[in-house]
């Protein structure tokens, strides 16, 4: 296979998060990888598998994967327990998921990677738009995310699934806020009062909605900045690195029209479902702001990682998904 244009990098790990967890990942990497060959898009997809349940089989094995792959490929890396306890907060959280995509953003080898999430489903006309290889050196790309909460059928064509999402999403993230769906039309008295309070201000520029969804730079920016900050929560990590990007002298590019992507909607879990109502949440929020502030007034990015950032000095176990 040719060097990828660009790596798509996903965290997950195989516990049944939000339930109908494999199930939304089929949906996606068959989605993402078929799009991929129909418009001759040189990629990888990295799936950092991290933490492994010991009485659950692996990704790789449970899977299905399309046959006769000509332009992607497919690597797991795995991050085992005894890694995974080493790190603050390993007993209260199974899970560090941007630790994990900087494991991957770290080994990617496309000139461009794409930072997503493993129930993501990518419109056709966004793979069309990548595959353009158009993208510059001097911009990081966000992307409106739109919510379906119903559950999106397996057997049926990427086409037909595509035309569900269209069809029934309910919500859509924006750098405005999280809009409702209202019939055929948006509802905009949903404008998160955040959002609506800071319309005017610089730091509401940057578009942070949603964005550990899709954050798409060069590599030599995710290198630079050296990945998402390495906290020991995931309280607005993916912000963070919005305003990294910002502030480093990189132009936002929001893609638009059709070019979407669709997050399949499922359950939180109890210990994050009412974050946002806490009194934590508040805090977590106004320390983003202090940060985001002084980094788009400095034009300096706060780089909060070592050069050990995404596991760097650990050799971690490889499996490849043989191109039929």
């Amino acid at each position: 296979m040719r060097k990828p244009y660009i790596s798509f990098v996903m965290a997950a790990r195989n516990d049944n998060y939000g339930g109908n967890f494999l199930h939304r990942v089929q949906i996606s990497v068959n989605s993402l990888l078929m799009l991929c060959e129909k418009q001759n898009l040189d990629a990888e997809l990295i799936i950092v598998e991290w933490n492994p349940p010991p009485n659950a089989p692996k990704l790789a094995e449970v899977l299905a994967w399309p046959k006769n792959l000509k332009f992607a490929g497919v690597r797991f890396i795995e991050v085992p327990n005894e890694i995974h306890r080493k790190l603050p907060n390993s007993d209260k959280m199974p899970m560090f998921e941007y630790v994990a995509k900087n494991v991957g953003l770290r080994r990617s080898k496309g000139e461009y990677v794409l930072a997503t999430n493993s129930d993501i489903i990518f419109s056709a006309e966004l793979v069309s738009f990548l595959a353009l290889k158009e993208l510059s050196q001097e911009c990081f790309y966000r992307i409106d995310r739109y919510d379906v909460e119903k559950l999106v059928p397996l057997d049926i064509s990427i086409e037909k699934q595509l035309e569900f999402c269209a069809k029934y999403w309910v919500r859509v993230y924006t750098i405005k806020g999280d809009i409702k769906r209202s019939y055929r039309f948006l509802d905009y008295q949903y404008l998160r009062s955040l959002g609506a309070r800071l319309i005017n201000h610089p730091i509401a520029r940057i578009h942070t909605n949603a964005s550990g969804d899709f954050f798409l730079m060069h590599r030599d920016h995710w290198h630079s900045l050296r990945g998402y900050p390495e906290l020991p929560t995931h309280a607005h990590t993916d912000s963070h690195m919005c305003f990294m990007a910002a502030s480093s002298g990189l132009s936002q590019i929001i893609l638009s029209d059709k070019k979407r992507i669709y997050h399949q909607g499922h359950m939180r879990p109890g210990d994050t479902r009412h974050y946002y109502f806490t009194k934590q949440s508040i805090m977590d929020g106004w320390l983003l702001a202090k940060r985001a502030k002084r980094m788009m007034d400095l034009k300096q990015p706060l780089i909060m990682n070592d050069e050990k950032w995404g596991l760097g000095e650990e050799n971690l176990p490889h499996t490849s998904i043989p191109l039929n």
